[in-house]
């Protein structure tokens, strides 16, 4: 039996301690499956504890044998410098070596190529205090298109730990439903589309919390609301909505305390501050997405810190 076949047969049979042991020792021989299994489960610290680092070490020995798994599974680290140092340009190349494999990669470089970088996008100031803008046609249809179909699937309602019962409860303020794409799912057009935004933002990318997405069905809204953390050291400065398509009704972004409704299209950015210059909450960031009424709303929403910010280093 191949090193995969045994792991298979002790997860299958509920002995997960033998199954990891079985893993451990053959990716100590230089199995490429096992270095990948062991990879995987000390990224996600499934069974063990999470491990980025020797994560990393692990997929690149199986990477350095053109595992395909371990290439796949390798390559949104380095675009996110997630227990290595950020290689966009290396990560590329390994979407390219693989494509021939998998069809997402190939369909990812096909978008990238037939939607190359724009250069000059139209802003429209909406408010200087706090400071407000609309980036006109900011992401392609394209692209949009495509946060929407790697999210799809993945929705899900939103919920809040009741910090009484700590049990899961709808979320009070957000009734639409949502997913983030990870630092291990980012994929090369989230990557470029969040390097975009970090651009156009005058931020640091690793700065950007992963990217947010939300959809609202009819009925579905978030109240009006910060986006500032309270008591947060590393706060919201900044905040950047992208809207993923058209053809919904209602679903409008307000600002109630400046008066200020946005109705924005397909492709479109949405920047504003979270602070005012004194580094506090500024009450004008006040905002909401209005009740959709008909059809859904996609949007992706990227939080900018005031410094570096990585979901899996601390809070």
């Amino acid at each position: 039996m191949t090193v995969e076949q045994q792991v298979g047969a002790f997860m299958q049979a509920g002995k997960y301690a033998e199954a990891i042991a079985c893993a451990e020792q053959g990716a100590s021989e230089g199995d490429a499956w096992a270095c990948f299994c062991l990879g995987d489960w000390k990224l996600i610290g499934q069974g063990i504890p999470r491990d980025v680092p020797g994560a990393v070490a692990l997929l690149e020995q199986g990477a350095k044998q053109d595992h395909i798994q371990s290439l796949w599974r390798l390559y949104p680290l380095l675009l996110t410098g997630t227990g290595t140092a950020e290689d966009t340009g290396r990560a590329r190349r390994i979407v390219e070596q693989i494509k021939d494999h998998d069809s997402i990669c190939a369909y990812q470089l096909q978008v990238l190529e037939e939607n190359p970088e724009s250069g000059e996008i139209a802003e429209e100031e909406l408010s200087s205090d706090p400071p407000i803008k609309l980036l006109r046609s900011f992401a392609s249809s394209a692209e949009c298109d495509w946060i929407k179909m790697v999210s799809e699937a993945h929705v899900e309602p939103s919920f809040v730990e009741d910090p009484r019962t700590g049990k899961r409860i709808p979320h009070p303020i957000r009734t639409s439903d949502g997913t983030s794409i990870g630092p291990a799912q980012e994929d090369l057009v989230v990557n470029r589309i969040n390097r975009r935004i970090a651009k156009h933002s005058d931020t640091a990318f690793s700065a950007g919390e992963p990217l947010h997405i939300l959809r609202y069905r009819p009925s579905q809204q978030y109240r009006p609301h910060f986006d500032a953390i309270p008591g947060a050291e590393n706060q919201r400065r900044k905040t950047a909505i992208l809207f993923l398509n058209t053809g919904f009704e209602g679903g409008e972004t307000v600002f109630p305390k400046l008066d200020l409704e946005i109705r924005a299209e397909q492709g479109d950015l949405l920047l504003f501050d979270n602070l005012d210059e004194s580094g506090k909450q500024h009450d004008g960031s006040f905002h909401a997405g209005l009740l959709v009424t008909g059809g859904e709303k996609w949007i992706a929403t990227r939080w900018i810190r005031g410094e570096r910010y990585h979901p899996w280093e601390g809070a």
